[in-house]
C-alpha cells in the first residue's frame, strides 16, 4: 500500500487524519514520534503541517466568508507536503517496522492491521524490512592497504555488488590485526572503527603500513534515516592486507 492510498487526499478526510497523528505523535514516554524512529526535525516539520493547516481550514470551512479557490489550492499544497515528506524519509514505513508497534500505532495512522492483534507490543518488521537477511561480501586487497569490499545479498551472493531493497547504505565494522592474534567476534567492540558507505562496491583504505596484517571486518544492511531498520550483522569476512 502507498503512502499516497494511505493519507487521503480529500481535504476534509486529511483535516481529521492530520489532526489525529499530529497529537498522537505527541503522546507517551517516550514520545511516540521517538519511538517510532523519527528524528526530532520530522515531527517538528509533521507539526507545521498542523500550524498551517489549521487557519487556512478554517477559512475554508466558512464557505460563505473565507472560502476562496486559492485557499482551497494551499490546503491542496499542505496534503502534497505531507505525502512527499512520508515518501522521501519513509515515515510511514518506520512506524510499521517499529518493534513495538501497537494496533493503535497503526490505526491512528491508517496502517494495516493484518498481522496485530489487541494492545500487545507486536515486531512485524520481518514484513517490511527483512531481519534476517545478511550482507554476503566479498573482499580483494588491491595493494598500498587498499581493500575491494563487495557486497551481495544472500539469494545473489555473486554477480554485480548491490545493496538490498529499502536501505540505502552499507554500514561496516572493522579491525586489522596480527597474522596469527585472535579474531574479534563482537561488531560492537569499542576497538573497531566503524563507517559506511551509499555503494555496494567500495575501496576502503586500511593505511600503507597495514601490509601482511589481517582485516577483519562485519558489514550489515542499514537505513540512514531510521537506523530501527537495520539489518543484523554479517559474520566476520577475513583477507591479508597487501
Amino acid at each position: 500500500m502507498s503512502d499516497r492510498s494511505i493519507i487521503s487526499r480529500s481535504i476534509d478526510e486529511f483535516n481529521t487524519y492530520l489532526l489525529r497523528t499530529a497529537a498522537y505523535l505527541l503522546l507517551g514516554t517516550p514520545t511516540n514520534w521517538s519511538r517510532f524512529g523519527w528524528s526530532s526535525t520530522e515531527n517538528a516539520q509533521w507539526q507545521a503541517f498542523l500550524t498551517a493547516w489549521r487557519p487556512l481550514y478554517a477559512l475554508y470551512s466558512d464557505k460563505k466568508g473565507g472560502y476562496t479557490t486559492g485557499i482551497r489550492d494551499q490546503l491542496l499544497q499542505i496534503i502534497e507536503d505531507c505525502i512527499n515528506l512520508c515518501n522521501t524519509n519513509h515515515l510511514l514505513l518506520s512506524i510499521q517496522a517499529t518493534r513495538n508497534v501497537t494496533i493503535t500505532d497503526l490505526q491512528t495512522f491508517n496502517l494495516p492491521t493484518d498481522e496485530v492483534t489487541g494492545e500487545t507490543p507486536h515486531h512485524i518488521t520481518a514484513r517490511i524490512a527483512p531481519a534476517t537477511d545478511l550482507v554476503y561480501p566479498t573482499l580483494k586487497p588491491m595493494g598500498g592497504g587498499v581493500v575491494r569490499c563487495k557486497c551481495f545479498t544472500e539469494a545473489a551472493q555473486s554477480g554485480r555488488a548491490h545493496k538490498l531493497e529499502g536501505f540505502d547504505i552499507v554500514e561496516y565494522r572493522y579491525e586489522i590485526i596480527a597474522q596469527g592474534a585472535a579474531l574479534p567476534t563482537d561488531p560492537s567492540l569499542t576497538t573497531l572503527i566503524g563507517g559506511h558507505s551509499s555503494r555496494a562496491s567500495f575501496l576502503l583504505p586500511t593505511g600503507t603500513n597495514n601490509g601482511g596484517k589481517v582485516l577483519v571486518i562485519f558489514f550489515r544492511w542499514a537505513h540512514s534515516k531510521h537506523p530501527n531498520l537495520d539489518g543484523p550483522w554479517s559474520v566476520c569476512a577475513i583477507t591479508t592486507i597487501l
